[in-house]
C-alpha cells in the first residue's frame, strides 16, 4: 500500500479550514494533530463569518490571519459564503494555496454526485447507469418499460441524492410499487429543500472500496460491507464492517486519477468492481472531505497527521 511520507519538520504554517454545521470528532482530530506537530490551525465555522461590503469586501466576525493555505473542508449550502472568502482571499492574499481545485471553479454543481457521473463518464471511467432528474421524472421513466429496459436498466433500483454523502439520501427500490412509494416520500424535500435525485443500477456486491487519496497520493485502502443482509449500504457511517485491504495499483491510479478530473486533492473514492473483478471497477461516488473514522480504526492510519502534513506540504 502505498503511503504518505512520515517525515515532517515542524515549522511555521498558517492553515485555516472553514467548515459548515458542528465541529465534528474528526476536525477536532485534526486540530489536535497539529497542535501536536506545532503547527497553527484554526477552524472556522461559516456560522461565525460575515462580510461587511462598502467600497471593499471585508471579513469580520474573527481576526483574519494571513493564511498560507485554506481548506474547504465543506461547502455544502454555503457556496456563496465560500465564493465571497475565495475572491476576497485572490484580492488580498494571492499567495495562498486554496484546497480543493474545485472550489476555485466556484461552480456549486460540480460539488455534486451527478456531475460528478458525467464528468468521469467523458474521461472514461466506469459509473453506474445513471438517470437525473425529477423524482417524478425518474418514476415516469421506469413505468415505460421498453425505454427502461433499453437503457439497460431493471429492478432493483437505487434512488440516490445528487448532493447526498455518508449514505444519507441512498435507497433502494425493489420494484415499481416500491419506487413510487419512495417518490411519494420524498416529493417534499425536493420541493422545499431543492433536491434533485439520481436513479442508478444496482450492482449486486459483497463489499465495496472506500480509497483515501490526498494531494494525488494513495494514503490506503478498505474494503466496506454492510451490516446485515437487510441494508444494501457498506457504508461505516450506517453500520457497515471495514477491513483494510491491498488494492492493485491499477485501482489506486485509477483513484487518484478519478480525484484529479473531479477538482479534489483531499477525498475518498468510493468503488465497486463488477463480479468482484478488479478489471471490472464502478466507481460510486467521490466524497469531498470525507470522514475517516472507520478509515482509520481498520488501517492504524494517523488520518489527521496525515492531512496536517499534506496541507502544510502545499
Amino acid at each position: 500500500m502505498q503511503e504518505m511520507s512520515n517525515d515532517f519538520k515542524p515549522f511555521s504554517k498558517k492553515i485555516a479550514i472553514f467548515y459548515g454545521g458542528k465541529r465534528s470528532k474528526h476536525l477536532r482530530l485534526v486540530q489536535k494533530a497539529a497542535e501536536k506537530m506545532g503547527v497553527e490551525l484554526d477552524l472556522i465555522s461559516y456560522n461565525k463569518v460575515g462580510f461587511r461590503i462598502n467600497d471593499e469586501l471585508r471579513i469580520t466576525n474573527y481576526e483574519w490571519k494571513k493564511y498560507e493555505v485554506i481548506f474547504f473542508r465543506t461547502t455544502g449550502k454555503h457556496w456563496e459564503e465560500v465564493n465571497l472568502v475565495v475572491d476576497w482571499v485572490k484580492r488580498n492574499n494571492p499567495k495562498c494555496k486554496i484546497v480543493d481545485p474545485l472550489v476555485l471553479k466556484g461552480r456549486p454543481s460540480d460539488a455534486c454526485k451527478a456531475w460528478q457521473m458525467v464528468e468521469l463518464t467523458r474521461h472514461g471511467i466506469e459509473v453506474p447507469r445513471t438517470i437525473y432528474g425529477s423524482l417524478w421524472t425518474l418514476y415516469e421513466f421506469s413505468r415505460k418499460k421498453s425505454n427502461f429496459e433499453k437503457a439497460g436498466f431493471s429492478f432493483p433500483v437505487v434512488l440516490k441524492g445528487s448532493s447526498g454523502d455518508r449514505g444519507i439520501n441512498v435507497f433502494k427500490a425493489d420494484n415499481l410499487a416500491q419506487l413510487e412509494r419512495l417518490v411519494r416520500q420524498l416529493r417534499r424535500s425536493e420541493v422545499e429543500e431543492g433536491r434533485r435525485y439520481m436513479l442508478q443500477e444496482f450492482i449486486p456486491n459483497n463489499g465495496d472500496y472506500r480509497i483515501l487519496v490526498l494531494g494525488g497520493k494513495v494514503l490506503g485502502a478498505v474494503r466496506r460491507t454492510s451490516a446485515s443482509s437487510d441494508e444494501f449500504r457498506n457504508n461505516f457511517s450506517v453500520g457497515g464492517k471495514v477491513e483494510v485491504v491491498m488494492v492493485p495499483e491499477s485501482i489506486k491510479k485509477l483513484a487518484i486519477r478519478a480525484t484529479k478530473i473531479c477538482g479534489l486533492m483531499v477525498a475518498g473514492v468510493d468503488l465497486v468492481c463488477r463480479g468482484g473483478d478488479w478489471h471490472r471497477p464502478v466507481i460510486w461516488e467521490i466524497n469531498k472531505g470525507p470522514q475517516f473514522w472507520g478509515f482509520m480504526q481498520a488501517t492504524g492510519i494517523d488520518v489527521p497527521a496525515e492531512i496536517v502534513k499534506f496541507l502544510v506540504s502545499l
